[in-house]
């Protein structure tokens, strides 16, 4: 039978070969003011990207896009200019909008 040693926490010379440090006080030094432990960087970008509706507005005109094409095989040829060219509309105006945020966001990040 196993006296159970095999599951037992390493003793204090196996922690002090790893590199870990004892206390909480030793982490607060290593850290330092800025909050970084040395050897770290802040991840980039420090700060996200504000939430938007375009995503959506492109799914949506793509919906659309496939609706008409779907539509299409009925052979009603008004339905399938008016719902294909609503979503195309809706496609491009979300793609304008999503790369305008981009740009703002990019001149944002410069200054």
């Amino acid at each position: 039978m196993s006296s159970g040693s095999e599951f037992q926490a390493p003793g204090q010379a196996a922690a002090e070969s790893l590199g870990h440090p004892e206390s909480y006080e030793e982490v607060e030094r290593e850290v330092g003011r800025e909050g970084i432990p040395p050897g770290w960087h802040r991840p980039l970008p420090e700060r996200l990207p504000s939430p938007g509706y375009w995503p959506a507005i492109m799914a949506l005109g793509i919906t659309f896009m496939m609706w008409g094409l779907a539509v299409g095989f009925n052979e009603v040829l008004s339905t399938i200019v008016i719902l294909s060219f609503i979503g195309f509309v809706l496609f491009v105006a979300a793609l304008i909008g999503w790369i305008g945020d981009l740009r703002d966001e990019r001149k944002d990040q410069n200054e």
